[in-house]
Order: C-alpha cells, then structure tokens, then sequence
C-alpha cells in the first residue's frame, strides 16, 4: 500500500484553449501544490469524462468548438461532478453574463486580463490549501 503525500493532492481539470496561457495557469497551479490536467479543449475531456475523477474543473468561455458553456453543461449532467466547484475564465466582462454563471452553486468567474494571485485566490476558495 502506497501512503504518498500525493494521495491527497487536489487535481483540477484546466480547459484552455490558448497554449501559452494553459502552460502558464497549469504552473502557478502546480506551484500552488495542485496537479493540474491540462486540454486544449472541450472535446478533448468529454470522450473520457466518465473515468476521470476531479476536484474543480478551470474553463475558458471562449473555446474552439464545445464552449465553456456547454462544456459545463455537460460536466454537470454527469451525477459525480455536479457538486464539483468550476471556475470559468474569460474575457467577456458583460455584467449579465457573470451574474448568470454565478447563480449555479459552486461556479466561479474570473476576467482576463487576470491577475495570478486572483486565480489561486478563487482555487484555495474551493480547495484546500496544499
């Protein structure tokens, strides 16, 4: 039996479909103590959803193909991820848009351009510290 720290480690799906800003996000994260699963899209992570296990998922709204939206969509019709905290990130800044996101339990918003400390802000909002 194996009781290694990394047993406890929140690992948090990351959706984005910009490389450079998936890099960047995946090692402050890491940095953080998380692991992080990066995609560089929706899709990507719908095929295999059903056998991944998380502990909050991290979308951009604006995606190449499936968008944010959607993709929370159907993450949430999954019965083991619909009490997962999700964080979107995004440019759109539109009041309307964010107080809609923000109605679900457990959904967060973040606006680009970002500041690092208010992403790991947000995290450690819904996952321990490591």
């Amino acid at each position: 039996m194996n009781n290694s720290p990394t047993e406890n480690i929140s690992t948090i799906l990351l959706v984005e479909d910009e490389d450079q800003q998936r890099e960047v996000l995946t090692m402050l994260l890491e940095a953080e103590g998380y692991k992080v699963r990066g995609a560089s899209s929706a899709e990507e992570v719908l095929k295999e959803l059903g056998g991944l296990d998380f502990q909050l998922f991290i979308s951009d709204v604006k995606l190449t193909g499936v968008d944010g939206f959607t993709f929370f969509s159907e993450v949430r019709k999954q019965p083991r991820f619909q009490n997962i905290p999700f964080i979107f990130i995004s440019a759109y800044n539109d009041k309307n848009v964010i107080e809609t996101i923000t109605k679900h339990n457990l959904v967060d918003y973040v606006t680009k351009p970002y500041n690092l400390e208010d992403i790991i802000s947000v995290v450690k909002k819904y996952l321990p510290s490591v």
